[in-house]
């Protein structure tokens, strides 16, 4: 009996990454039309990130972007190093930086949404662009982001990213990780599901923002200022929402330093599956994400038989799940030129099933550490 859900399971979720991938092989290009640059203001919540503040701002100083056209907004949220005199300093020699410095967070908001409404709050720009403070950015990156927005329908944008630059094993394992997850969320949406996003590279219009009421109803969690937000927009607002797939547009980070903080990084990305259910989220999501689960779920389930058995029965589901996702990862890559590296692929297709298990079924129901 659980040979043939395990079968069916798998059967359903090629079907379904077929549908997804396919848009990914048109060759229908976007057409963007030529448009006055727009007034651009970028936002960045900094916690403790002193080892992280030259790296970001060697990147912010570089952009081809007109300097008069865009403006940094960075809040120093509450730091226990030098983040803040460190910024005080950039401030001095950048007309374009503005520091605001968080001492206390009110009641009912989440660290980082607190410091990022701050930085909303002063923000002149038309668009927002948001980002995290330990990542790198080309010099194209706002040029690239902003025009999207040269479709006045257009009232959000989700750029690509991906966590791990240095080229040794654990990195490009956790690199080709986070691109599968992008790779994912880009397919989807080419079918207007809208699943999740990452705050290291998002861009809204400020009016939109105001018009979802901003983390009104979000506020409190300590996670979400990406993938919520997103929610909010797509379900309570008809502006289109655009993913990209621009190379020039991609921002990167580092992984975290240590298996703790790789371990607490997880449990954080994990720990909103329950809240999904009563917020403004798309009903695609509450359908998607469990039926994603439970198709991994078989797949430790078939794993396990396989190890047990040595029978080639129960590798094929397997098997078969990975040629779909070969599929969709590999022609995403291709898109914003990052080459697909099969070895570090069959590492993450037998090790990816468990973490989703154990991450996504503990996760909603423990108490997550934030930074």
């Amino acid at each position: 009996m659980i040979s043939f859900i395990i079968y069916i399971t798998i059967f359903l979720y090629l079907i379904y990454m077929i549908w997804i991938t396919e848009p990914l092989f048109s060759k229908k290009k976007y057409n963007l039309s030529t448009k006055k640059q727009s007034r651009i203001s970028i936002i960045i919540s900094a916690k403790n990130e002193s080892n992280n503040i030259k790296a970001l701002f060697k990147g912010l100083k570089q952009q081809t972007y007109p300097t008069d056209k865009y403006d940094i907004i960075i809040a120093n949220d509450k730091s226990s190093d030098d983040t803040l005199e460190q910024l005080m300093t950039l401030k001095k020699h950048m007309t374009n930086l503005e520091v605001i410095n968080i001492i206390n967070t009110p009641q009912n908001w989440s660290s980082k949404k607190w410091a990022l409404n701050q930085c909303i709050n002063k923000a002149q720009g038309d668009i927002i662009i948001q980002t995290d403070a330990d990542c790198l950015h080309k010099k194209t990156w706002i040029e690239s982001i902003e025009k999207y927005f040269y479709n006045e329908n257009v009232g959000f944008v989700a750029g690509p990213s991906y966590i791990g630059f240095k080229n040794n094993f654990v990195n490009e394992l956790l690199k080709l990780e986070s691109i599968s997850q992008e790779s994912f969320s880009y397919a989807n949406s080419k079918r207007q599901l809208f699943l999740s996003c990452t705050a290291r590279n998002i861009a809204y219009r400020k009016k939109v923002f105001n018009e979802v009421g901003g983390y009104d109803d979000i506020s409190h969690i300590n996670s979400g200022d990406d993938d919520l937000m997103l929610h909010k927009i797509a379900t309570q607002t008809k502006w289109e929402i655009k993913y990209i797939s621009d190379s020039n547009a991609i921002v990167k980070s580092d992984i975290p330093k240590t298996i703790k903080s790789l371990y607490l990084q997880r449990l954080r990305y994990a720990s909103k599956g329950l809240l999904y259910y009563n917020l403004s989220t798309p009903n695609e999501v509450k359908i998607i994400l469990p039926f994603l689960y439970f198709v991994n779920l078989m797949c430790g389930i078939s794993i396990i038989q396989f190890i047990s058995t040595q029978m080639i029965f129960w590798l094929i589901p397997l098997i078969i799940k990975s040629i779909a996702e070969i599929m969709l990862i590999s022609k995403y890559m291709s898109k914003i030129k990052i080459n697909f590296k099969l070895l570090y692929f069959l590492v993450l297709m037998v090790v990816h099933p468990f973490y989703i298990i154990i991450f996504g079924g503990l996760a909603p129901f423990l108490k997550v550490q934030w930074k």
